[in-house]
This record gives C-alpha cells, sequence and structure tokens, in this order.
C-alpha cells in the first residue's frame, strides 16, 4: 500500500471527522469499537482524532425501530466526550414523533439528523420528509443526507439515470428550508463528474442564496489526487469564479470518512486512514492558490467547520432551549425556597411582608 505524503513535512492536526456509522450494513455489522481505533489512536502523522459524529445504519435499513436504535444509540456514547451523534431519520417507516421524544429525552446529546433516501428507496420530493425538515428548521438543526450521482464506467454522469439522491434532489429539497444547513455527503459520491455536479450545485445555491448547502468529503477522490477537494475550496472561495462577491465560502466544505465502511476496517485502517488525510494536506499545500493561507485552510476542514456547524451551542436550539430551560426552574426554586424561609420567619414575628406594607417604607 503507498502511504504517499506521510514522509513529506507534515504538522499535527486535531481533526473532528464528521461521518462515521455503527449498525448492521450490507451484511456487515459495525461496532463502536471499529471507531474507537481511531479515537484511542494518535495518527503516524500525529494527528489526533478529537471526536467523531456518528450515526445508526440500522434505522436506516429499518432493522431496527427509528425511537429503539436512536435511543440505543445515545445510550452506547453515553458520556463519551470523544463522541457526538445525529439521529439517524427513516421517514419511509418511522414517524418524526421518535425524533421529538429522543431530543425531549437526551436534548444534550443528539447534534442533528441523518437522512440516506437511497437505502430507504424513498424520493426526496415525497411528503415524509416534511415534518422531520420542519423539526430541523424549528430547532436549527443541521441535516446530513446520503448524495450520489449515477456515473458510467469512465466517470461520466450517466444521462439515462438519475439517483435518488442526487444532489439535484437535495438541493430541490433544501431550498424549501432556506435557513435549514443541508449538507450532501460524499459530494455527491460517484466520481470524476459526480462531485463537479455537486461543486456546481454548492456554487449556485450560494450564489442564489435559495439554501443553506454544506458537503463533506467522506469518499471523495480517495484512490486519486485530491482534485475534486481542492476546486470545491477554491470554488467556494471564489477563486476562478466570475463577479464573485460572496466572500469566503468554504466554512461550506468538511472532513469525513464514513469509518468504519469498507477499507476504514480492519488491520491496515489507521494507515489507510492517515494516508488520506495527509494526500488532501499535500494537495492544498501544494496548490499555489491555496497554498498562502494551506494552515487555515487545513484547520478549517478537518475540525473549525464540523465544530460550527454541528457542535457549536448555537447550531442547536433544542438543546439550548432545555438547558434555558432548566437555568430557570433552578432559579425560580432557589428563589422560591428563600421567598418561603423569609415568610416563616416574619410570620414568626406578627409582621408579614405585602404590597400594603412596604408603602409605608
Amino acid at each position: 500500500m503507498n502511504i504517499a505524503g506521510i514522509s513529506s513535512i507534515n504538522f499535527m492536526s486535531k481533526i473532528i471527522d464528521s461521518h462515521a456509522h455503527v449498525g448492521r450494513h450490507d451484511g456487515e455489522l459495525y461496532h463502536k469499537s471499529d471507531l474507537d481505533v481511531f479515537i484511542k489512536s494518535t495518527l503516524s502523522n500525529n494527528d489526533t482524532v478529537e471526536k467523531i459524529i456518528v450515526s445508526d445504519l440500522s434505522v436506516l435499513h429499518s432493522l431496527q425501530g427509528e425511537y429503539e436504535g436512536n435511543k440505543a444509540l445515545a445510550e452506547l456514547f453515553k458520556n463519551n466526550p470523544k463522541y457526538s451523534i445525529l439521529a439517524s431519520c427513516n421517514p419511509k417507516d418511522g414517524n418524526v414523533k421518535n425524533i421529538e421524544k429522543l431530543f425531549k429525552e437526551y436534548p444534550n446529546t443528539f447534534m442533528g439528523l441523518k437522512f440516506h433516501s437511497s437505502i430507504q428507496q424513498l424520493d426526496l420530493s415525497d411528503k415524509k420528509y416534511e415534518p422531520y425538515m420542519e423539526f430541523a428548521s424549528k430547532n436549527k438543526l443541521p441535516c446530513l443526507f446520503h448524495s450520489q450521482v449515477n456515473t458510467l464506467p469512465d466517470g461520466k454522469i450517466n444521462p439515462a439515470v438519475k439517483h435518488i439522491a442526487d444532489p439535484e434532489n437535495i438541493y430541490s429539497l433544501a431550498k424549501k428550508y432556506p435557513k435549514t444547513p443541508v449538507v450532501m455527503a460524499h459530494l455527491g459520491a460517484g466520481w470524476k463528474e459526480s462531485h463537479d455536479k455537486a461543486i456546481d450545485i454548492l456554487v449556485e445555491s450560494i450564489k442564489k442564496g435559495d439554501a443553506n448547502l454544506y458537503a463533506d468529503i467522506s469518499w471523495v477522490d480517495i484512490d486519486e489526487p485530491q482534485e475534486h477537494i481542492v476546486k470545491a475550496l477554491k470554488r467556494l472561495k471564489g477563486i476562478g469564479e466570475k463577479d464573485w462577491k460572496y466572500g469566503d465560502q468554504a466554512f461550506r466544505l468538511m472532513f469525513g470518512s464514513d469509518a468504519p465502511l469498507a477499507r476504514f476496517k480492519g488491520k491496515d485502517a489507521l494507515n489507510i486512514y492517515t494516508d488520506f488525510i495527509e494526500r488532501i494536506k499535500n494537495s492544498i499545500r501544494n496548490d499555489n492558490n491555496l497554498k498562502p493561507e494551506a494552515d487555515k485552510i487545513i484547520d478549517d476542514l478537518f475540525y473549525n467547520n464540523s465544530q460550527k456547524l454541528y457542535l457549536s451551542p448555537k447550531t442547536n436550539s433544542s438543546k439550548n432551549k432545555f438547558l434555558i430551560i432548566g437555568a430557570v426552574m433552578c432559579l425560580v426554586g432557589i428563589i422560591g425556597y428563600f421567598a418561603n424561609k423569609i415568610k416563616q420567619k416574619e410570620s414568626k414575628t406578627g409582621f408579614l411582608y405585602s404590597k400594603e406594607t412596604a408603602k409605608l417604607g
């Protein structure tokens, strides 16, 4: 296996992996221990995975109930600061009431919602998505969608068959909820033209201002030079874009791996993971346009962008709401306690405070 770039000069980075799983998928069962490998190890380039954002595959496949599966996930990662979780949503077989119940029972646990239309074969125009998206919109929750473009063996887009999870379909749904962060996982998946299409849609949404789209780079250019990751960063910064007036939009792109699926499980997983990261870093540092601010771009891509989108308190208003309610209840309790003490003391002296006695000065 070629560990390209690891011998180059590297600088240690903190990493948030914004796309990972546990549960059953395609006959394989993925466990927490498969992810602990990344969390508990310092990578061979001295990078550290500070946090993994995980969702449950079994719920997406209807192998577990929407409430039961997500509840088990919450308990599995309970009190573990190295993990944050997304509630897996199954609009085909589930009900948004399950998600509402979970957020009430675990107000500090779920950071957003996860959808996979191609697993469920539920078109993104279906009204069954609406209650989930309305819940996300109301609570300012980011929504991660599997995205995928049908491509031919040469990497060109297949014009005959449009994939159910095509970025165009995700964009159409996102436009109905223009303030809700919608993340296109895998930047269109497939390869070559599929990524170009997802980048085009990201840029179009920025120019039109009609949706709040993001993307993660899980599986993007995994076996080739990181040309599409670099291309996405440059276009989101307006480099090469005519009449760009939208500032730096590269915060819309973030690192993810889809671990521990496929090659990210097994004895070589750590080396493959590190190799992927290093090739991305080196591609950024070697691009003439990105080189001047390469370290900042790398920090943002691998850590800051995910931190701000998924983990910043302002992102999750339901979390804030429950924290505020708790604080208010505590304050009311304290005030009530001392008021009762004062009342008892004044009753003993025969002088009970009232609006009338207050006027006496």
